[in-house]
């Protein structure tokens, strides 16, 4: 059973990409005496609105216990044809996102909607991206300055707390932007954000991660006496998403990763133009033009991390 804002947004879902016809064949690929017209009361000539249509086919399969096998056949029909059209289905992954909130998810391998064993936020798609289909998202390139020299320092088991250590605050602070760890090699990784507002919600955490860095350093727990520096930069755009990481090849995590590790400053964040566009004017005002990075204007922030312990 859906609740009644989950139940709201699937037909704002199915209301937006179906057409009335398609829906009506959905249904019946669930009962086969469905018919979206008489349960509407109207008859196949009388007009009758998307909304409509969407709501009597999500009550209905709601109220007969069939939500769970809605949600695995419009999974299964994104992106295939319906009475000779493909179905585009706009909004379906933001949808299953949101369902991850009321504690359940859909298993793209399984083909089920199971009960999330952990925490929604350790699922990497979100609970919602599918293997092999492609989406806008923001990535954030992230690594500690001077790390050789640390490790040199310290050594390999004492930085491995450290990294561990890190791991677990940006995990913590992630939370809430609803961002992921896409990729972690210990002294940096790749960071994720999808659906709305992606690209201001990356923004946002990494300004935030590096003024808070500070605090991590500080903690009685950190093993050692240096403070740790960071950089980060954020490109945009769509990828190919893949259940494994490693299978992720993409143009926008290869120029947010070269970006930060050629040109953005310990303790700063940079950004692309793509990125810089798509932020409010407030959040504009503290970058400044950094010149062109691969042939694409790109901005920068001074540092952040203003504390040096």
């Amino acid at each position: 059973m859906l609740d009644p804002s989950l139940k709201n947004l699937l037909i704002e879902t199915i209301s937006g990409s179906i057409k009335i016809k398609e829906m009506d064949e959905i249904g019946k690929m669930l009962y086969k005496k469905f018919d979206i017209y008489g349960l509407a009361e109207k008859t196949a000539v009388q007009t009758m609105g998307l909304r409509t249509a969407a709501t009597v086919l999500v009550e209905y399969m709601n109220t007969n216990n069939k939500s769970d096998e809605l949600i695995k056949l419009l999974a299964e029909l994104d992106n295939n044809q319906v009475l000779g059209r493909t179905l585009q289905l706009e909004g379906f992954d933001y949808f299953l996102q949101q369902l991850t909130l009321s504690g359940y998810f859909y298993d793209f391998s399984k083909r089920k909607v199971l009960p999330i064993k952990k925490e929604a936020s350790e699922l990497p798609n979100w609970g919602a991206l599918k293997d092999g289909k492609s989406y806008p998202v923001s990535i954030i390139s992230l690594d500690i300055v001077s790390n050789s020299e640390l490790v040199k320092k310290y050594g390999d088991k004492t930085m491995k707390k450290v990294y561990t250590s890190l791991w677990n605050f940006l995990r913590h602070c992630l939370t809430h932007t609803d961002g992921r760890i896409w990729t972690w090699a210990g002294d940096g990784g790749i960071l994720a954000f999808a659906f709305k507002n992606h690209v201001e919600r990356a923004v946002l955490f990494a300004i935030e991660l590096q003024r808070t860095i500070s605090l991590f350093n500080m903690d009685k727990n950190n093993p050692i006496a240096d403070p740790i520096h960071l950089r980060l930069a954020i490109h945009t755009g769509k990828l190919t998403y893949h259940k494994d990481m490693g299978q992720i090849i993409s143009e926008v995590i290869n120029l947010a990763a070269h970006l930060e590790k050629q040109k953005t400053q310990p303790g700063a964040v940079s950004i692309t133009q793509d990125i810089y566009k798509s932020i409010n004017p407030k959040l504009q005002n503290i970058f400044s033009e950094m010149g062109e990075f691969e042939s694409i204007p790109c901005y920068q922030t001074e540092s952040l991390d203003l504390i040096h312990c």
